[in-house]
């Protein structure tokens, strides 16, 4: 997968992490502040980019399957470094004009 693709995909990805914690289309749809069909489209084109299902529809909720739960772990560890790094460099920068 090329780099550009992948990047046009972060928010399709931050929209699979909300709908994880969740649990249901209209949930991650109401945090979102989108429609369950908008969040329900980008899910699938995830699924489509990545050739692999990421989430177990029930009529009740939705579960990630392995894949969708490894790809979200994956992200969260990415998040949580680019976090750090983000503090890093507030931390530098207050050190600079201190």
């Amino acid at each position: 997968m090329e780099k550009a693709e992948i990047e046009g995909l972060w928010t399709h990805i931050h929209w699979l992490s909300v709908l994880e914690e969740h649990g249901t289309y209209t949930a991650a749809a109401a945090r979102l502040g989108v429609s369950k069909s908008a969040v329900s489209q980008r899910i699938s084109d995830l699924e489509k980019a990545t050739g692999t299902r990421l989430v177990t529809r029930t009529t009740r909720s939705v579960r990630l399957t392995d894949a969708g739960q490894s790809l979200t772990r994956e992200v969260r560890s990415a998040y949580a470094h680019i976090a750090r790094s983000f503090s890093s460099v507030r931390d530098a920068a207050g050190e600079i004009r201190g």
